[in-house]
């Protein structure tokens, strides 16, 4: 439900990821995930640091990360310049209409799987679709959903994370749901969600979704507890989970396609036989502030 801590959980999921070096990236329709390059500053979040032990002064702290925004129902990504070790990429979508965000989902998806990747048990790069209930036909979905269906069932054995985030559980479809390793369930008042968990777990676990508290979550992994749910209280985040101001968010977008336009024009000079290893240079000192979200 709205107000029950879930975008604030996918943050400290995608955090933990990070702080192991995993490179997540994210598919943000509402801008939401901007705020990774920037510090937590919110004293009402703030203030449940001190119960889980955390540090006001010394533990905020932003993500290396680049925002990009995708503006195209056929967006050209290049994962492998992604996969850098901590790095958070999100792109933005909120400018695409519903059936541009569709069709771009398909698209980004086709792109992973054209992608000759290695297998891996581990875990070698999340990524993270948000408002996933976009993508349903109701909503005006033409194929996103099943698109992510095939995800499921196929990015685990590159070592790919794949974390779907929705308002109502029941959003995700046998298909999908059938090939979720860990779910979270946050506190939830839809009676569908309610009538599907007691009917798997039991009324008691029935009775504490619709009574949680912010930023609690039934988490069930058949792996873990014999396959029986635990509940989570999941920390405040590192970062700010707030949308970065459009004025900022337009001045970053637009240095990133600045930076993007001059690593084109070095690579040109490069293949023109000219020495650019000083430009080189000055680019990464570019491109490393710009991760930092220092560009003033």
């Amino acid at each position: 439900s709205t107000g029950s801590g879930k975008s604030v959980t996918a943050n400290v999921i995608a955090e933990e990821a990070l702080e192991n070096d995993v490179p997540v990236i994210v598919f943000d329709p509402t801008a939401q995930w901007t705020g990774f390059v920037k510090e937590l500053r919110d004293d009402g979040l703030k203030e449940h640091y001190e119960r889980f032990e955390m540090d006001e002064d010394d533990d905020p702290h932003p993500y290396r990360g680049v925002i990009k925004e995708i503006s195209s129902e056929e967006p050209d990504i290049d994962f492998e310049a992604l996969r850098n070790p901590g790095e958070i990429t999100v792109f933005t979508l909120n400018q695409l209409t519903t059936e541009q965000f569709d069709s771009a989902v398909r698209n980004i998806i086709d792109q992973i799987f054209d992608k000759e990747w290695e297998e891996s048990p581990e875990l070698e790069m999340l990524v993270v679709f948000d408002e996933v209930h976009r993508l349903l036909e109701e909503y005006g979905g033409q194929g996103g959903y099943r698109a992510l269906e095939k995800g499921a069932r196929e990015f685990r054995k590159w070592g790919i994370g794949l974390m779907m985030a929705s308002q109502v559980t029941a959003d995700f479809k046998q298909a999908i749901s059938g090939n979720i390793m860990t779910e979270v369930q946050m506190q939830t008042k839809s009676m569908e969600d309610i009538d599907r968990v007691e009917k798997k777990y039991g009324e008691q676990f029935a009775k504490r979704i619709s009574q949680e508290d912010v930023g609690v979550g039934m988490i069930q992994n058949s792996n873990y507890n014999d396959g029986q749910p635990w509940f989570v209280d999941f920390r405040p985040t590192y970062h700010n989970p707030h949308k970065i101001p459009d004025s900022e968010l337009e001045q970053y977008h637009e240095i990133s396609e600045m930076v993007d336009d001059l690593r084109e024009s070095i690579e040109a000079k490069k293949e023109a036989g000219e020495n650019v290893r000083d430009l080189n240079l000055e680019l990464q000192l570019a491109e490393n502030k710009l991760k930092e979200g220092r560009f003033k």
